[in-house]
């Protein structure tokens, strides 16, 4: 027969694997992920799952379990506090696997790894059409965004010169975290701006200097339809300014009239406002549209021309002239009567 004190060290020794094997077998059950979750059918599904900002572990915890992403809150919430990731959740919203354990799920919540979205402005687009493309891809509220747009703490942050962003939101792909503020994402657009606009060898500008710059870039990029007349139609702009003519582009006048015609009208070139550049001599008061980087380069290295005038051909080309008698030739030879192409008078 064992001794005594044997046979008490033999059921302790067995206790201990019985707790252990109990503590083992309740983390793998409260671990796994609820049978509701996992279906081997269904693998290529997920869930969304939204973390708001502030919100407590218990809180985050319950909602978990209401939607049947994890088998016990109290088991997730006693994790967390002994793993110490409470203050590393961030806020957002994720995309959760039916086969994610309570443990992997914690991961995903302490790396951030939100649900993103991707979204890509051509270039020339104008805020409007921006918050357009932004509203229909459910990224923010359209009219949210425009708003934003005036934002006097953006505009001051960047020293933009204008009363609003216009030129400044650079067209790109961008990927962003759902769920992004229309501030964040204007101010993502504008730092993507001055990195390319600083990508650009040249000399220095002040804050004036560059918003006039961009006002020629979005003329250029809203007028040019071929990448090699691009300085050409810079340089036109730049010797009409010198010479004190109206830089007539019907580009503004499109502006204006906030939409885009093949053809204008010779009596929309007639519409009051600071932007119509046929009626008011000098730059408008602000970019027209977002150029893109070929338009920002032609702005600060115009071709040397001595040209003062372009009209186009309708096939996504100009003609380009020296002197008015040519450019009205030119004009006979490619607008029908009544109508006006994309011209500079």
């Amino acid at each position: 027969m064992p001794h005594p004190l044997k046979r008490i060290g033999i059921i302790s020794a067995a206790a201990v694997v019985i707790i252990i094997a109990t503590i083992v077998l309740l983390y793998t059950h409260f671990n796994s992920p609820p049978k509701s979750m996992y279906r081997e059918n269904h693998v290529d599904e997920f869930y969304l799952f939204t973390v708001s900002s502030g919100e407590s572990v218990y809180h985050i915890g319950r909602n978990l379990r209401k939607n049947e992403y994890i088998r016990s809150s109290r088991f997730f919430v006693m994790v967390v506090r002994i793993r110490r990731l409470a203050g590393e959740i961030k806020a957002g919203e994720y995309r959760i696997e039916p086969s994610f354990k309570t443990t992997e799920i914690m991961d995903v919540l302490k790396t951030g790894a939100v649900v993103t979205q991707k979204f890509t402005i051509p270039e020339g687009f104008r805020m409007r059409q921006i918050a357009e493309v932004l509203d229909q891809s459910g990224i923010v509220d359209g009219e949210e965004f425009l708003d934003a747009c005036y934002d006097r703490s953006i505009l001051a942050k960047y020293a933009i010169p204008f009363e609003n962003v216009e030129g400044y939101l650079y067209p790109d792909t961008y990927i962003v975290a759902k769920g992004l503020s229309p501030e964040k994402i204007i101010t993502m657009m504008i730092d993507r701006f001055f990195e390319v606009v600083y990508s650009i060898p040249v000399g220095e500008y002040s804050d004036e200097e560059l918003g006039e710059l961009i006002i020629i870039a979005s003329l250029v990029e809203r007028e040019a339809r071929i990448e090699s007349e691009r300085p050409v139609i810079a340089a036109v702009f730049y010797n009409r300014l010198m010479n004190g003519k109206r830089l007539e582009s019907c580009a503004t006048v499109q502006y204006v009239l906030g939409k885009t015609k093949e053809r204008l009208l010779f009596s929309d070139l007639k519409v009051k406002s600071p932007y119509n550049t046929y009626l008011n001599k000098g730059l408008p008061p602000g970019p027209i549209a977002n150029p893109g980087v070929d338009s920002i380069h032609a702005a600060m290295y115009p071709a040397d021309v001595d040209y003062l005038f372009f009209v186009s051909k309708h096939d996504g080309s100009h003609y380009f002239s020296t002197t008015y008698s040519e450019h009205l030739k030119a004009i006979e030879l490619y607008n029908s009567k009544g109508t006006v192409g994309h011209q500079v008078s």
